[in-house]
């Protein structure tokens, strides 16, 4: 999905140095993206807590998802590429909490605040994961589709 992308915004991701920058940056590729006519749907799931485990499986796991979504026609915006600009805002914590909450309370908030993504699927295991947990009652509370990620794609 990084066709929505400019060749600058892919260098700046590697420099980001807040969460509000990441969120400007995503706002602006789904802005990109909403261009297109069609709805913008997100993935919710699993990644750092709950799901298989670990952040690795995880991604692995949510990478696969985000594919066969768009592969099916669906027009997937995709936080996956953000994952290291994530885990590299939250090492420069120097209170480092368990849990980041900036990375819901500054940057999925402004995703879905911002008018551009529709709909919501959530990846089985969901309901175990902090931030799809968060995302689900945000989502709710906003009024977007929320559905569950089908199963028979994850095979």
């Amino acid at each position: 999905m990084l066709k929505y992308w400019t060749p600058e915004e892919k260098e700046k991701l590697e420099k980001i140095s807040s969460f509000e920058e990441a969120a400007d940056l995503a706002v602006n590729i789904l802005s990109r993206m909403n261009e297109e006519g069609k709805e913008v749907v997100q993935l919710c799931g699993p990644m750092s807590t709950g799901g298989a485990g670990n952040l690795a499986l995880n991604m692995e796991r949510f990478q696969k998802a985000v594919d066969k979504a768009a592969e099916k026609g669906l027009l997937v915006f995709d936080q996956v590429p953000f994952q290291n600009t994530i885990i590299r805002l939250c090492e420069l914590r120097e209170d480092n909490p368990e849990y980041n909450w900036e990375i819901l309370d500054i940057f999925y908030k402004r995703i879905f605040e911002s008018g551009h993504v529709k709909r919501a699927l959530f990846l089985p295991g969901w309901e175990k994961s902090v931030g799809a947990s968060w995302e689900r009652d945000l989502v709710t509370k906003l009024g977007l589709v929320v559905e569950e990620y089908p199963l028979e794609w994850l095979n």
